[in-house]
């Protein structure tokens, strides 16, 4: 018989990957634009659903098999350069 092999990560599942989080980064995005009056109620709850179901595939799969967050590492760089050194602003 012939051994079972695991699934590697192929290009297809990559940009899958990929694809899916963009459509999460645009799902907050609308989100927030809900909060701020700039899209409807109906939006927000389709943007939701998505943020929802990228959370429960994300809980299903094991700890150490998950990818990082979508844009997680810019999003600590946008942090950095928006709170620049506070001896810089000195009276």
């Amino acid at each position: 018989m012939g051994q079972r092999h695991t699934p590697s990560v192929t290009r297809e599942s990559a940009a899958n990957q990929q694809m899916r989080d963009q459509e999460v980064l645009r799902a907050t995005k609308e989100l927030a634009a809900y909060f701020k009056g700039r899209r409807t109620e109906r939006e927000a709850r389709a943007a939701l659903k998505i943020i929802k179901a990228f959370v429960r595939d994300r809980e299903r799969r094991d700890a150490k098999a998950r990818p990082p967050l979508p844009d997680a590492h810019a999003a600590k760089r946008n942090q950095a350069s928006e709170h620049p050194n506070s001896s810089a602003h000195a009276p």
